[in-house]
């Protein structure tokens, strides 16, 4: 259940424009120790494929 609402919380961030820092702030705040920009760079080519988004740099 964490997993699920952390990835949400990171695709609503990256849909809004959020850069690593506040992602990492968001995770945070959720009472967890933080993400890496590897982590949020993997769950964001994931949100890209399954949009068939292009490419976007964090």
């Amino acid at each position: 259940m964490a997993e699920k609402a952390l990835t949400a919380v990171i695709q609503e961030a990256y849909i809004q424009g959020a850069s690593t820092r506040p992602v990492d702030d968001l995770v945070k705040a959720m009472g967890m120790s933080g993400i890496s920009k590897s982590q949020v760079s993997r769950l964001c080519e994931e949100i890209e494929a399954r949009l068939k988004l292009p490419r976007q740099a964090y």
